[in-house]
């Protein structure tokens, strides 16, 4: 049995290693403790999932697609027996605002002053994804009892075995607390079922996710979404919407986001949903939310003239460095979530590796320094960019960092480099199509579109618009007209057939043409292979595939060169392919 003092040294120790609140193979841990000569045995386990289970702070999770894998989520350590164990002043806050948040939930259900069964408080913390195992307590029980502040306990005196709770110094209250510091004034968040979903956002949700659920059970899960965004205080301010994550994924796997507005004065309802798609942001945010950079874009040129040469912008750029903005938002993103930034326990010094190298091949480091002002939210300073052992910045490496900070990885193993030839490729037509006319060259589309009226005059209409928001709504309702026309949309599919079968024997010819690349907010390694359309030697689209537990390949949708080619180039410089920045229009 551990004691207190077991688990407050076993946190420890992982806090040493990982971060909270970041999944982590089981796999992981074991090697992170074996490397540190911990013996679960010693504990009285035999295996040491056993040991991970009996502890309150962690989350043992089995990834639903692959059972053998168990990943682990480290959370803040607190036990409710803190008579036998001091917590410290840190650990104390961060449970004084896990119960804040938990009471800001509660408000938004519970009326002050009135008593309700403590089945039912138990039953709506549960729904909304409040875990008392990982706050520390045995029994939700415990963890209601311990917000004895606002909440009174009570038996009913008929029936002793129901308790009741009632609600004390309860105030409503807007939810102020946005991630968001440029905020001017904040929205009087509503409960999660008080905004109305338009049914197009419906329509769209079942478009393009795997949901497979009717209207009210979409309803049903946007607002649990919503309120476990409310709980961790997880908004992020954006005009006059307020953005919250999803739980489930876009059919290419891709994370989605949603926003709620409050509406117009004329409108029945006072809040609606506004928009729902993926996170594109995601990456950028992350390394804005922890560094803080006098001049980004000063950092930057800095970082592209250290870097070997190489082609930073696509053609027509205003930005001229604009896909290495991106790369290093990206690295940085996947640096962090690994946990490969490198941190000086004794001084405030942070270090991580670009990926990138000098004309002699030696490592670009980045140097940060932890940020000790309180009216900065974020978590570090950045300092400079530097390869280890040059005068200046790169003493710092050498003197504070042993081993060196190691670079991000992706490649899991040789099948996310190479096509394998003897597999076949499944292709869901219709969601490619009809999901994504406009990433299709016009030189595809145009000729197919001829000898349909309709279709003729919108492609018409696209070719002359300049506004990227009216051609949206031209290439909408092109794709509601092909969906409709079974011809159209056979000699549509045939085409893309033959782009098909001709990339695949440009893979045959050389293996290169099969481009490996990362996507950091799925975490997902595809392949790409390379369109050419209407027996033209120019790559104009890719196919992404990726590999299917059975061993084939699932043609997952089409993306323009633009699209992917930052997500190719983390994994190596694309000099000599077929991704040409200066044959991309920006």
């Amino acid at each position: 049995m551990l004691t207190l003092q077991n688990k407050a040294d076993i946190y420890d120790l992982l806090k040493q290693g990982f971060q909270e609140e970041v999944k982590i193979p089981l796999a992981k841990i074991a090697l992170y403790l074996k490397s540190k000569k911990f013996s679960y045995q010693e504990y009285g386990y035999k295996k040491l999932k056993s040991l991970l289970d009996d502890l309150s702070f962690l989350t043992c999770e089995t990834d639903p697609e692959k059972p053998t894998d168990v990943y682990v989520t480290i959370h803040s350590f607190c036990d409710e027996e803190k008579t036998s164990y001091p917590v410290s002043k840190k650990s104390s806050a961060k449970m004084d605002e896990k119960k804040k948040q938990i009471v800001d939930l509660l408000m938004m259900e519970f009326a002050p002053n009135k008593v309700y069964p403590l089945s039912s408080v138990s039953k709506y913390l549960v729904d909304h994804d409040v875990d008392y195992k990982a706050l520390g307590f045995s029994k939700m029980r415990k963890l209601i009892e311990s917000l004895n502040d606002v909440i009174i306990l009570k038996e009913d005196r008929k029936n002793h075995s129901l308790v009741n709770v009632e609600f004390i110094n309860l105030k409503k209250k807007p939810v102020t607390n946005v991630k968001n510091k440029n905020v001017s004034e904040t929205l009087p968040i509503p409960k999660p079922n008080c905004f109305y979903v338009p049914e197009k956002l419906l329509l769209s949700i079942k478009e393009f996710t795997s949901l497979g659920l009717d209207n009210e059970k979409i309803i049903d899960l946007l607002s649990k979404d919503y309120a476990r965004a409310y709980l961790a205080h997880n908004f992020k301010a954006k005009d006059d919407a307020y953005i919250f994550p999803l739980s489930f994924v876009s059919k290419d796997g891709e994370a989605l986001i949603a926003s709620i507005k409050k509406a117009g004065k004329t409108a029945s309802y006072k809040y609606f949903l506004n928009f729902v798609g993926s996170d594109k942001e995601k990456a950028r945010d992350c390394l804005f939310d922890h560094v803080a950079f006098n001049s980004f874009d000063d950092a930057i040129i800095s970082l592209g003239k250290m870097a070997r040469k190489e082609k930073w912008c696509y053609h027509n750029s205003k930005d001229s460095h604009v896909i290495l903005k991106i790369y290093f938002q990206y690295t940085f993103y996947q640096i962090y979530t690994q946990n490969k930034l490198m941190q000086d326990g004794n001084t405030s010094y942070a270090c991580f590796n670009t990926g990138l190298k000098t004309e002699d091949y030696e490592d670009i480091y980045c140097i940060l320094i932890k940020n000790n002002k309180k009216d900065n939210k974020e978590d570090y300073l950045f300092q400079g960019f530097a390869i280890a052992a040059s005068q200046g910045l790169g003493k710092i490496v050498v003197e504070h960092f042993n081993p060196l900070p190691i670079q991000a990885t992706y490649i899991k193993s040789s099948d996310d480099l190479f096509f394998d030839k003897k597999a076949e490729i499944h292709t869901d037509y219709r969601h490619i199509i009809l999901d994504n006319l406009e990433r299709f060259p016009m030189s595809f589309l145009k000729p197919l579109c001829m000898p349909f009226k309709e279709e003729k005059k919108l492609i018409s209409l696209i070719e002359k618009e300049k506004s990227s928001f009216n051609k949206e709504k031209y290439f909408n309702k092109l794709e509601k007209l092909v969906e409709k026309n079974d011809a159209l949309f056979a000699l549509l599919k045939v085409s893309l057939e033959g782009s098909i079968s001709k990339a695949k024997r440009m893979v045959d010819y050389d293996y290169r043409n099969a481009l490996p690349s990362f996507f950091p907010t799925r975490n997902v390694m595809s392949l790409m292979l390379p369109l050419e359309f209407n027996n033209s030697d120019e790559v104009e689209a890719l196919l992404l595939i990726e590999r299917t537990p059975a061993g084939n390949y699932q043609g997952q949708t089409i993306l323009t060169l633009k699209q992917c080619y930052v997500n190719a180039r983390l994994i190596a410089p694309l000099e000599n392919s077929f991704l040409n920045p200066d044959k991309i229009e920006d």
